[in-house]
C-alpha cells in the first residue's frame, strides 16, 4: 500500500527546468549589471555637471564659504540620490523569476504565457491534488524546446545604457580638455568648490594683506591692495558704514611699486566694512573696527625723598614736579578702559619701566621710578587695553630735577695765597663750610715738593661724628711734626676738599683753591712780620689822616650853611 503511494507521489511530482533557470538567471545578471552600468554613467554625467555649474556659478558670483558648503553637500546628495536609486537598490532588489519570465514574455509573445507557467507549476505544491502532472511537465517540456535557441539576455534594453554611456565618455572627455586648458584657473576653482580658501581667480587678483583692521577713534587708517596678472592703472574702494549708503574712493597706484593701490581715511570715528576692485578682480570683504584708544583719568603722585635728607613723604601735584635728585616718584594711574599690560616711558633717558596691574580692577596701575641726577625731563604712560588697542600721542608729565648742591668749602686764613712757616711752626688753617644736609667728611689735601716727590698726601680733619649743616673751624697744622723735618726752602701746596652725606646720586665733593706756604729761616720768617706790622701801622695812619681830612671838609661845609666867618 505504501509503495503504491509513493509511486503515485513520483509520478505526480513537477520537477523545475534547469535548463529555464539558467536562462532566467543570465537575464538578470544582465537586467542587474546594464541597471548598475546606466546608473554609475548617470552619476558621472550628472556629478561632472554639477562640478562644472558650481565652479561656473563661483567663478562669476564669487560664492561665500558658506554658499559653495551648500552646493556641495547639494552635489553629494544629488549623487547619493542617483547612486542609490540606479545603482544600489537593483542590486540590492533584484527582480524575482516571475517578473523576469513576464519581462521575458513581453519582449517575445509567441510564448503566450508558456513561460511563466513552466516556471510556477514547476514549485512545490503548485500541481494541487487529483491534478494530472503529466500535462505540467508536458508543458515544461514544450517550453524548453521553444526557448533553446533564444537568448533571453537579449530582452534587456542597451539603448539606455548606450546613450548615458556615450554621455559618460564624451562629457568627461569635454570636461577633461576644458579643465586643461584653463588648468590653472579651473584648479583654482576646484579647490574653492570643495571649499578652500583661495580667491576667485582673476586675470587680476587682489591681494590685500592685513584686510581686517582694528584702530583707534578718530585715527587715520591706510586701506591697500596688491595686483597680481594684469595690472590695472587704476582702482577704487567702496566703504560701506552701518545705515548710510556705500561710499567710493578712487585709488591712489603707487609710484615706485605698480602693483599696488591704497587710500587713507581720516578722522575715522565708525566702524566700516570695504571692498577693493581692480580690474576684474574683487576683494573679499573686510571689516574694520574702531575702538576708543586707553587714556589717562587720573594720577597721583607722591614723591619719597632720599633718606639722607629726613623729608617726609609728600603728595605732589602734576603741574609741580619739581623733584630732587634721588628722589623716589611713587605713581597711582586710573586709566579709562581695562587693560592687559602698561608701561612708563621716561622721557630724556628713553627708558620703559613696567606698571603693575591691580588684579582685581584691571584700570588700577602703580609704579615708580628714582630721578636721576640729569637728563630726565618727563614721564609718560603707555597702555594696552584688553583688545590690543595702544595708547597714542600720551601725555608728557613734565619733571623738573632739582640736583643736590655739592657742599661749599674755603679757607678763611691765611689769608695770603703764600703764607710763610719755619720748620718748627705751628700754622693755623681757618675754613668754613656749610652743606643743605650735612658734611660728611672735610679733608686737607697736601703736597710738599721735596717730599716723595711731592706725593699728594691727606690728613682727615675730625667732625667728631657730626653731621653739621655748617662749620666754622681753625685747624692747627704742625709743620713740626713732619718726619724728617722740612728743608728751608721746600714750598708745601694745600687745599681742602669736603664731601656732603648724599649717598643717593652723590657724594657731593668740593675743593678749594691752592694756597702756597713757603718754609723760611726764622730771621726770614721775623723780617716777614716785621713787613706785615710795619704795613698795618703804615696802613692806620693813612687812615687817621684820611680822617682828619674828612673831619676838616665837613667842618667848612657845616660853615657855610650858617653862614658863620
Amino acid at each position: 500500500m505504501i509503495d503504491a503511494l509513493a509511486k503515485i507521489s513520483v509520478e505526480r511530482a513537477v520537477l523545475p527546468s534547469s535548463l529555464l533557470e539558467r536562462k532566467i538567471h543570465a537575464l538578470r545578471q544582465r537586467h542587474v549589471l546594464v541597471a548598475a552600468l546606466t546608473g554609475l554613467s548617470m552619476a558621472a554625467v550628472v556629478s561632472i555637471e554639477l562640478l562644472a555649474l558650481a565652479m561656473f556659478a563661483d567663478w562669476w558670483l564669487d560664492l561665500a564659504w558658506g554658499l559653495r558648503l551648500l552646493s556641495l553637500l547639494a552635489q553629494a546628495a544629488v549623487l547619493g540620490f542617483i547612486l542609490i536609486r540606479y545603482v544600489v537598490r537593483p542590486m540590492v532588489w533584484q527582480p524575482d523569476q516571475d517578473e523576469l519570465a513576464l519581462l521575458v514574455e513581453r519582449h517575445r509573445p509567441e510564448f503566450r504565457s508558456r513561460l511563466i507557467a513552466a516556471i510556477q507549476l514547476a514549485r512545490p505544491g503548485a500541481v494541487p491534488p487529483g491534478a494530472s502532472g503529466e500535462l505540467a511537465r508536458a508543458l515544461i517540456e514544450d517550453t524548453e524546446r521553444f526557448a533553446q535557441p533564444m537568448d533571453f539576455r537579449r530582452v534587456v534594453s542597451l539603448e539606455r545604457l548606450r546613450k548615458v554611456g556615450t554621455l559618460a565618455v564624451i562629457i568627461p572627455l569635454i570636461a577633461l580638455l576644458g579643465f586643461w586648458s584653463g588648468r590653472q584657473t579651473c584648479t583654482v576653482l576646484l579647490r574653492r568648490v570643495l571649499l578652500s580658501h583661495e580667491p576667485v581667480p582673476r586675470k587680476t587678483q587682489v591681494i590685500v594683506p592685513d584686510g581686517h583692521k582694528l584702530i583707534g577713534r578718530g585715527d587715520n587708517v591706510r586701506l591697500e591692495a596688491f595686483a597680481e596678472g594684469i595690472i590695472p592703472g587704476s582702482g577704487k574702494l567702496v566703504v560701506h558704514y552701518r545705515g548710510r549708503r556705500p561710499q567710493e574712493f578712487p585709488l591712489e597706484q603707487n609710484r615706485d611699486n605698480r602693483r599696488n593701490f591704497g587710500r587713507t581715511i581720516e578722522n575715522v570715528q565708525d566702524s566700516f566694512s570695504y571692498q577693493i576692485f581692480l580690474n576684474d578682480g574683487t576683494s573679499p570683504v573686510f571689516e574694520v573696527r574702531t575702538i576708543p584708544r586707553p587714556t589717562v583719568a587720573a594720577i597721583e603722585c607722591e614723591q619719597i625723598s632720599p633718606t639722607y635728607t629726613g623729608i617726609k613723604p609728600a603728595r605732589r601735584a602734576l603741574g609741580d614736579l619739581t623733584l630732587l635728585a634721588g628722589s623716589v616718584l611713587k605713581l597711582r594711574v586710573t586709566a579709562t578702559k581695562d587693560l592687559q599690560a602698561a608701561l612708563l616711558r621716561l622721557v630724556g633717558p628713553e627708558i620703559d619701566l613696567p606698571l603693575q596691574l591691580n588684579e582685581s580692577d584691571p584700570r588700577m596701575l602703580a609704579g615708580e621710578f628714582t630721578v636721576p641726577k640729569q637728563g630726565l625731563t618727563g614721564f609718560s604712560v603707555q597702555m594696552l587695553d584688553t583688545e590690543n588697542m595702544e595708547s597714542r600721542d600720551a601725555a608728557v608729565y613734565r619733571v623738573e630735577i632739582v640736583p643736590d648742591k655739592a657742599p661749599s668749602v674755603r679757607i678763611t686764613y691765611p689769608d695770603r695765597k703764600e703764607e710763610l712757616v719755619t720748620r718748627y711752626a705751628t700754622m693755623l688753617v681757618g675754613f668754613a663750610a656749610q652743606d643743605d644736609f650735612g658734611i660728611a667728611k672735610l679733608r686737607l689735601h697736601y703736597k710738599v715738593d721735596t717730599v716723595d716727590n711731592g706725593a699728594e698726601k691727606i690728613v682727615e680733619l675730625d667732625l667728631e661724628d657730626q653731621r653739621p649743616l655748617r662749620l666754622t673751624r681753625r685747624y692747627p697744622w704742625k709743620i713740626g711734626e713732619f718726619t724728617p723735618l722740612l728743608a728751608e726752602g721746600s714750598t708745601i701746596e694745600y687745599w681742602l676738599e669736603a664731601t656732603d652725606i648724599n649717598d643717593a646720586t652723590g657724594p657731593g665733593v668740593s675743593r678749594t683753591e691752592h694756597q702756597l706756604a713757603k718754609v723760611v729761616s726764622q730771621a726770614e720768617k721775623t723780617a716777614d712780620l716785621l713787613n706785615r706790622a710795619s704795613d698795618a701801622l703804615s696802613g692806620i695812619s693813612d687812615a687817621a689822616l684820611d680822617q682828619e681830612r674828612l673831619n676838616r671838609s665837613l667842618g667848612a661845609i657845616i660853615r657855610e650853611k650858617v653862614g658863620a666867618p
